[in-house]
């Protein structure tokens, strides 16, 4: 088979096996003989049934878990994933080394890189490597000394999120009150927008963030369209205008009035914010900042 079918069939793995928790998937792309290593159990699943048993322990747990192919390589009969996943712990306890962690309505957020062995378009061999300390102890259990461990909390009402995002936009980004960080946001916070490749992590790393924006747009102002809240996420519609003053995105200061058009999803633990994901028009913003020449 081509390398792109067996992308498919690894897809499949993630997409429908585990975000759909569908256990005909997984009968119908694994071999008889089909292998699964991770180094946190002790021996191999082996066999469709014993599998199975994986599947239903991580549904069980973690209701509407959800895995995200970041990176996809292929080459022969391997595929290799680097992949993150998400959840929230409000099912059955989780089984780990250090003995079982009961559900606290904690959320997670991790990253992981898995083999596939395709042969003859079934999976014959999974193997796969976590981030198990970085989900231990964002269940609430310490690991390491220095952790923060996140302490139980109930989720905020919509109209206390709805608020929060609104302090975010208009305190954080448009006036640059870096002390609001530390209230609406969680110690691991992650702020993704496709102009930075690497997503940045932690209060301190949006505050220099914020930091590099007002410095580019001293006088940036965002303003919002419109707002819908569900299951802890909130989705924002909103524009944004500034002044290009200073270096931004590698591009020397034009000092051209520019505007920009975006959405954002914000993802909560409690009233405090744990990710931001951000669609904005970068085409149209590079090319107002003077980036764009004939």
């Amino acid at each position: 088979m081509s390398t792109e079918a067996n992308k498919a069939v690894a897809r499949r793995y993630f997409y429908e096996v585990f975000n759909e928790a569908n256990l005909v998937t997984l009968e119908e792309i694994c071999a008889p003989d089909f292998i699964f290593t991770l180094p946190t159990h002790t021996e191999p699943f082996r066999g469709v049934d014993g599998y199975k048993d994986l599947v239903n322990m991580l549904v069980g747990c973690f209701p509407g878990i959800h895995f995200a192919i970041e990176d996809m390589i292929a080459e022969g009969d391997r595929v290799f994933t680097r992949w993150t996943a998400r959840g929230t712990h409000t099912g059955i306890p989780f089984p780990t080394i250090i003995g079982d962690i009961p559900a606290q309505g904690n959320s997670f957020l991790i990253e992981g890189m898995t083999w596939h062995r395709v042969v003859d378009g079934k999976l014959a061999e999974v193997t796969a490597n976590e981030d198990s300390v970085g989900l231990i102890q964002q269940l609430g259990r310490a690991i390491l000394p220095s952790a923060d461990v996140p302490t139980p909390s109930e989720s905020a009402s919509p109209e206390v999120q709805k608020e929060v995002v609104n302090r975010y936009l208009q305190e954080v980004m448009t006036q640059g009150k870096l002390e609001v960080i530390d209230e609406i946001m969680t110690p691991n916070f992650a702020f993704r927008i496709p102009t930075i490749p690497d997503p940045i992590r932690g209060r301190e790393g949006m505050k220099q963030f914020i930091k590099g924006l007002h410095t580019s747009f001293p006088d940036v102002e965002v303003t919002l369209h419109y707002q819908i809240v569900e299951d802890n996420k909130v989705a924002v519609r909103y524009s944004l205008t500034g002044t290009h003053k200073a270096e931004f995105l590698g591009i020397p200061a034009s000092n051209n009035q520019v505007t920009d058009q975006g959405n954002d999803l914000f993802h909560f633990v409690g009233n405090q914010i744990e990710s931001i994901w951000v669609a904005e028009d970068a085409l149209g913003l590079v090319e107002k900042m003077g980036g764009i020449t004939a």
